[in-house]
């Protein structure tokens, strides 16, 4: 099974403390049987996150969440589509974060309406996405 992940859900792993059912996921990405997907405006985040880290191994860390995971890049459709999301949601009064419409424009590109998230409110309020949390997944 494929599954499109949120920064969010990326972030509870690097916790130490995080919640479980993240480890959870993230280890079935590591038996074929599973797979992870992030926008690579998800790695522009948590390498943010990792260099603004008082950590001095958090960089590492994040190199090693991210062997789990595939990447995909943006390209000038998905940049289009983002724009869009963004903007339908500004003029309805529901706007979110920018990247995670890109983040949204991203997982639709692949053909694919659910995102793995903490932020289920932000993510719900685009039309043709359904968020989840990773508790709801059945692991």
């Amino acid at each position: 099974m494929n599954y499109f992940l949120d920064t969010s859900i990326c972030v509870d792993v690097l916790r130490t403390n995080g919640p479980q059912k993240s480890f959870e996921l993230f280890e079935s990405f590591s038996d074929d049987k599973n797979t992870g997907i992030i926008s690579v405006i998800t790695v522009a985040e948590l390498s943010a996150g990792a260099a603004l880290s008082p950590l001095k191994d958090a960089q590492k860390k994040t190199d090693e969440l991210l062997a789990y995971v595939q990447i995909v890049g943006l390209d000038e459709s998905v940049a289009i589509a983002g724009g869009k999301i963004y903007a339908k949601l500004s003029k309805t009064g529901k706007k979110i974060e920018f990247n995670d419409c890109l983040i949204a424009a991203t997982a639709h590109s692949l053909g694919m309406d659910k995102i793995v998230t903490r932020n289920c409110d932000h993510f719900n309020r685009i039309d043709g996405c359904s968020a989840v949390v990773p508790e709801k997944l059945g692991f």
